[in-house]
C-alpha cells in the first residue's frame, strides 16, 4: 500500500487544484467606461443550449457554427420597417472598423419563419453585407436559442396573411468562441457604441 501513496497524493492534489485552475481561468469582469451606455457583460458567459436552425443557403445552422470565433447576433424580421435595418447597417459599419477581428461572424436570426424563407433571408442580409449570415427555424428550435438570451417578441395583426407586424427585443448579442453569450448591447445602436464595446470585450476576453 505504501508504494501507492505518492500516486494517491498526486491524484488527490490534482482533484483539488484542477477545478480551481479552470475556475480562475475566467478573467476579471471587464469594467466598461461610463460613456458606453446600454452594454451589459456576462462573466462567466451565459450558456446557450444546442439548437438547429436553417441558414440563407438552406443549410443547417447550429451552435457549432458559433464555436471557434466571435459572433455578433441580432434577432428581428425582414419586413421590419426601422429598427432591424438600422441595426444591420450599424453591424455592417462595425465589420469595417479597424481593430475588429476579420473572422467575426454577423448573424441575423429571423423570429418570423413563416415569411422569412431562406431565399428572402439571403436577399435581406446580402443587402447589408454579402458575408452576413441569415438564419431561422421552427418555433421550438428558435426558442432554444432565444430563451437564454431573453429575446421576446409578439405578432401583431392577422398572421394568416402577410400583413402583420412583429414587435421584438432588439439587442445585439456578442457571442464568444465557446458559442455562449458574452455580452449584449441595447438599442438605439450606434457605430461608436457597438464597435467600441465589441473591441474592448474582444481584447479583454480573447
Amino acid at each position: 500500500m505504501k508504494k501507492y501513496l505518492p500516486v494517491l497524493f498526486v491524484v488527490i492534489g490534482l482533484a483539488v487544484i484542477l477545478p480551481t485552475f479552470f475556475m480562475s481561468s475566467e478573467p476579471e469582469k471587464l469594467q466598461l467606461p461610463d460613456s458606453l451606455k446600454g452594454v451589459f457583460i456576462d462573466s462567466p458567459p451565459m450558456p446557450i443550449p444546442e439548437f438547429t436552425l436553417t441558414d440563407q443557403d438552406n443549410k443547417p445552422f447550429t451552435k457549432n457554427n458559433l464555436r471557434g470565433k466571435w459572433s455578433l447576433v441580432f434577432f428581428g424580421f425582414t419586413n421590419c420597417p426601422d429598427v432591424c435595418p438600422t441595426s444591420m447597417s450599424v453591424l455592417n459599419k462595425v465589420s469595417k472598423l479597424e481593430g475588429i477581428p476579420k473572422d467575426t461572424q454577423y448573424v441575423f436570426v429571423s423570429v418570423d419563419p413563416n415569411r422569412d424563407r431562406p431565399e428572402k433571408l439571403k436577399e435581406f442580409v446580402s443587402f447589408f453585407n454579402e458575408k452576413f449570415i441569415g438564419a431561422t427555424g421552427t418555433a421550438e428550435e428558435l426558442k432554444k436559442f432565444e430563451e437564454p438570451l431573453g429575446v421576446i417578441y409578439d405578432f401583431e395583426g392577422d398572421t394568416s396573411s402577410d400583413e402583420y407586424n412583429v414587435t421584438h427585443f432588439a439587442a445585439i448579442y456578442i457571442m464568444d468562441p465557446t458559442g455562449n453569450q458574452r455580452a449584449y448591447v441595447l438599442p438605439p445602436h450606434s457605430l461608436a457604441q457597438v464597435g467600441e464595446a465589441y473591441k474592448l470585450i474582444y481584447q479583454h476576453y480573447k
